[in-house]
């Protein structure tokens, strides 16, 4: 599985540093574990605790998590209070943060609760993504028109310098925050 947070959509890489220095502002350290991931990885989180040993992580197969369509992501505690220690409810703490930016916290769900778990639900759940795109590799082909208004390189000069910056705001809106 990866930790690489440039294989998410987009608006979720956007969101991400965001959420992390919030997070931190609030005495809350965190660490993205888990983003993408493939067919393969997905099956085998699906088959443990059912014909592989371990507990039961997930309950669904390739193409029905967010993480296979890029737009979910998945942390621990990173302070050295053990990585997935709620005693002192750190993550509804941190759930809290990412509900603010948008995000669905998997700690709200009912029934199987994901506490770890983030996803970002614009675009619909995971069955709208499929009948709309097929598969998660046809909906990555549409990031790049989303990239299009998100990254915008931006040229600023101040006393015959030169800076270029890759800007975005909460709304998809490019600026340069000069001070």
């Amino acid at each position: 599985m990866s930790r690489d947070t440039t294989l998410l959509h987009p608006e979720v890489q956007a969101i991400i540093p965001k959420f992390l220095e919030e997070c931190k502002k609030q005495g809350l350290i965190v660490k993205v574990t888990d983003t993408v991931r493939t067919k393969q990885e997905q099956d085998d989180l699906y088959a443990q605790g059912r014909t592989k040993p371990g507990n039961i992580v997930t309950n669904v197969k390739y193409p029905y998590s967010n993480h296979n369509w890029g737009m979910a992501f998945d942390i621990c505690r990173n302070d050295g209070k053990g990585d997935y220690n709620d005693s002192d409810g750190w993550f509804a703490k941190v759930g809290a943060v990412a509900v603010k930016l948008g995000l669905e916290w998997g700690g709200n769900w009912k029934g199987f609760t994901d506490k770890p778990h983030f996803e970002l639900t614009k675009y619909g759940d995971t069955n709208t993504l499929a009948k709309k795109y097929g598969t998660p590799e046809n909906f990555k082909k549409t990031w790049k028109e989303v990239e299009k208004y998100m990254f915008v390189e931006r040229n600023y000069s101040y006393n015959g310098k030169v800076k270029s910056f890759k800007v975005i705001n909460e709304k998809g809106e490019n600026y340069i925050k000069l001070r």
